[in-house]
């Protein structure tokens, strides 16, 4: 099961995680005082046998990678839970101000209340593996797969529900957090198709007076990262607007075809530059970028163009880097224009 190991007794495990888990918690504390600013927040720490006993010791579904959602689990007033195993964190103190799964913790219990994260109930730190865990309800959540979304009006309505969360985590709060995570792999989707911003564990705040922060490690996907986050390991606001722009055209072309049309590939095994979407954008060129998976209505190829080019501002192929929050605004309204 990986995080359970049945042939250890209990007080085994005990004896041999309590330097870890007390280092956990000190942790935690640590990452509610630096990111709350003093404001209390609300996360209950469960012990792993509230966890084995809530989810009858075993797991009933598997869903997608490092969560499980417990058909018949629950917990806390008998509301239906929803568990991600942090796998692969390191258990050693981590580098730079990235503290992991207590970073995670610490900024999820801020943003629980917003309609696109997840609802944060609290964690589990005595699996040799930390366990965070969510309010799962009657919502079933499932990774975004552009696969099986072929309407082009929800890859939008996913854009700017994610445009929404960073826009939250950069103005709502005394200082900016940087969430600089960004990936398809981050994204759920609720049984309405909601999107829930997942993965807080990267977030860094840019301290007050200033607009960046510096950090010793990038980290590893390239992807979604600019120049000065990959080769100089600065973060800002921009650092997720550029990450952002690389999701949007994702979107637009599928994951797949990505790879093909900018030779990221190519760029992280040979050192070859990529190129980007607007050599494609003559006359009549469209077509040649979007998914063919996508079904789409003859007057979606307006707003596709529009996006595409909000796209590349948040790149930085079009003058002056958009905040998030205009972004997200701007997203609203080539949403209400499509209705």
């Amino acid at each position: 099961m990986g995080w359970w190991k049945k042939k250890k007794s209990r007080a085994v495990v005990k004896e041999q995680t309590w330097d870890r888990d007390q280092w956990r918690g000190e942790k935690i504390l640590e990452a509610l005082i630096q990111c709350c600013d003093g404001k209390p927040n609300s996360i209950k720490f469960f012990t792993a046998d509230q966890i084995l006993k809530a989810t009858q010791k075993h797991f009933c579904k598997f869903v997608f990678p490092n969560y499980i959602f417990m058909g018949n689990g629950t917990l806390d007033n008998h509301r239906m839970i929803l568990l991600r195993k942090m796998k692969g964190r390191s258990p050693h103190p981590p580098r730079d101000i990235c503290t992991g799964p207590p970073k995670d913790v610490a900024i999820s219990s801020m943003v629980s209340d917003h309609k696109n994260f997840m609802k944060l109930v609290g964690c589990c730190f005595e699996f040799e593996y930390p366990v965070i865990v969510y309010y799962g309800g009657e919502r079933q959540y499932s990774p975004v797969d552009l696969n099986k979304i072929v309407s082009w009006r929800r890859r939008m309505k996913i854009a700017e529900e994610v445009a929404t969360a960073l826009a939250y985590l950069h103005v709502a709060f005394p200082r900016p957090f940087v969430y600089r995570n960004m990936g398809l792999k981050n994204i759920l989707l609720d049984k309405n198709g909601v999107a829930k911003l997942n993965d807080l564990s990267y977030c860094v705040s840019i301290p007050k007076g200033e607009t960046h922060v510096k950090l010793t490690w990038a980290g590893k996907d390239y992807d979604y990262m600019d120049n000065d986050y990959i080769f100089n390991r600065v973060v800002s606001e921009k650092t997720d607007v550029f990450g952002f722009g690389v999701f949007m055209q994702k979107l637009l072309t599928g994951e797949e075809n990505f790879e093909e049309l900018c030779g990221w590939k190519n760029w992280r095994e040979k050192n070859k530059f990529p190129k980007w979407l607007s050599s494609y954008m003559g006359e009549g060129r469209m077509g040649e970028i979007v998914d063919p998976k996508m079904v789409l209505e003859e007057e979606e190829r307006c707003l596709m163009e529009a996006f595409l080019v909000l796209s590349e501002r948040c790149i930085g192929l079009r003058g002056e880097v958009p905040k998030m929050v205009e972004v997200a605004k701007e997203l609203r309204r080539s949403l209400k224009q499509g209705e």
